[in-house]
């Protein structure tokens, strides 16, 4: 699952400042191309950090649990830049606001649950 969440997350997110997302606003397009180029990637070390950090969790492999911590680091480093700036997203609206916080609690869900199967042995 968590393949799949970040995989998508990172597709919308290249997308979106590629500008080739459909359905993106006038200041959605404005937002993305506006982004600075070392704040683009920091946002793409968390979300292609993630998507790596899953794919290393189903190999069972080890480095997964730091990949994941590196990139909730970038998450919230990301956020905290953003609100700082006043260029957040998080509270353009209620949905935004929702998906903002589930996708930090997942992050911190996730790298908890990697960290526990790294303590059981199961990641090698």
């Amino acid at each position: 699952m968590s393949l799949l969440w970040y995989g998508a997350g990172t597709y919308t997110i290249q997308m979106a400042q590629l500008g080739r997302l459909p359905h993106l606003s006038p200041d959605e397009v404005a937002y993305y191309a506006a982004k600075p180029v070392w704040l683009i990637a920091i946002t793409a070390i968390s979300t292609y950090g993630s998507a790596l950090a899953s794919a290393l969790l189903l190999m069972r492999s080890r480095p997964a649990v730091w990949l994941f911590a590196i990139a909730l680091v970038f998450i919230l480093l990301n956020n905290g830049i953003e609100l700082a700036n006043g260029t957040s997203r998080a509270f353009a609206n209620t949905g935004a606001t929702i998906a903002t916080v589930v996708i930090v609690l997942l992050a911190f869900a996730v790298l908890l649950y990697a960290h526990l199967m790294r303590k059981r042995g199961v990641l090698r």
